[in-house]
């Protein structure tokens, strides 16, 4: 599994109507699936030291390190 930046969730999949199911998804917070400009604020904020080079590595291949 590749480094995650945040902790993992269960989405609760809803019917038609808007009801809760049993159905569940995954959801991943890794880097190549966060958005360009969140990875730019958690490079700025002092709350993601240690992923700090993960989120570096990102930027540098999205060409968006400033």
């Amino acid at each position: 599994m590749p480094a995650k930046l945040k902790p993992s969730i269960k989405e609760y999949v809803r019917d038609a109507r808007g009801k809760m199911t049993n159905k569940f998804i995954w959801k991943h917070f890794t880097p190549h699936n966060t958005p360009t400009v969140e990875l730019q604020k958690m490079y700025k904020s002092d709350s993601f030291k240690r992923k700090k080079t993960i989120i570096k590595r990102e930027l540098e291949k999205r060409n968006a390190l400033q």
